[in-house]
């Protein structure tokens, strides 16, 4: 990654970067602008995606994200403009500098945006870029501490772990998850964020989707994000509900993200809502 002065802060070097796991071992090959578009041909789209690390495909190979199967598949041109751990508003601004010309806009939700939604609505642009640079860099700083450590590091993690009972089993966990998420909060913000974009998005569709961590979506997002976005008279959205979609088992075990298998599957729906919007009535010329 390389700091910017734009308001998203930060986004991909160009070119190509290995990331090696327990679970996957991937290559991420990223354009002259720094998103996750190496592998394409050309510079026409009808879709832009954007989002986090869930829409950015950690975990999978380029031609394997849902974004690159919209075009390879389905033959929607598209573009992928998520990058890890953006939240709406620099989701926004990304698409602003580089999708503007998109027909239709898929957002990737995930819960933990709604921490930087409050903030980005409470805070002037500047306080909110300085915020967040402050935050990763010291993100950034922490994670070369904890490498320069080697092996020593996840040994240390996991003798406190266990000597401070700091770990429950992952159904225990999905227990817990379930409780006290504010869903009618995470959706009023989210939509306040997009009424401000309103020169941006006017005229696109727009198609928004949560990827929760470790496929906790909620079966409520539809429901609660429709109630505020429908006060948003000039939007045209749809929602999908992907706890209808994506199961557990679409998810890593141990990282928190999709898989292949997920990304296919997202990628068949969003084809499907696009090509139902398409056959009454149709924006994309020349596909």
């Amino acid at each position: 990654m390389e700091f910017s002065s734009s308001l998203y802060v930060y986004k991909l070097k160009p070119g190509q970067c290995r990331v090696k796991n327990l679970e996957y071992d991937f290559v991420v090959s990223s354009d002259a602008n720094g998103f996750r578009n190496g592998i394409r041909t050309s510079n026409y789209y009808d879709i832009a995606v954007i989002g986090d690390s869930f829409a950015h495909g950690v975990g999978v190979a380029d031609d394997q994200t849902f974004s690159s199967i919209l075009e390879s598949t389905y033959h929607y041109q598209t573009i992928d403009l998520a990058i890890g751990s953006y939240a709406t508003m620099r989701e926004l601004e990304v698409l602003g500098e580089y999708g503007k010309d998109a027909k239709y806009v898929v957002v990737q939700y995930c819960d933990n945006d709604y921490g930087e939604n409050l903030a980005s609505l409470r805070l002037s642009k500047e306080d909110f870029r300085s915020q967040v640079e402050t935050a990763w860099r010291g993100l950034i700083a922490t994670y070369h501490e904890g490498k320069a450590q080697g092996y020593r590091k996840p040994i240390q993690d996991l003798g406190v772990m266990l000597r401070d009972h700091s770990y429950m089993s992952k159904s225990a966990w999905r227990s817990s998850a379930k409780l006290g998420r504010p869903m009618e909060q995470e959706a009023a913000a989210f939509a306040q964020v997009l009424a401000r974009y309103r020169p941006l998005l006017e005229g696109k569709r727009v198609i928004i989707f949560e990827a929760a961590m470790w496929g906790e979506n909620s079966p409520k997002f539809a429901a609660t994000f429709g109630s505020e976005l429908s006060k948003i008279d000039w939007l045209k959205y749809k929602l999908l509900n992907t706890a209808d979609i994506l199961g557990y088992e679409d998810y890593f075990f141990l990282d928190d993200h999709i898989t292949t298998r997920g990304h296919r599957k997202l990628a068949d729906v969003l084809a499907r809502e696009i090509t139902q919007w398409e056959s009454t009535d149709p924006i994309i010329k020349n596909r």
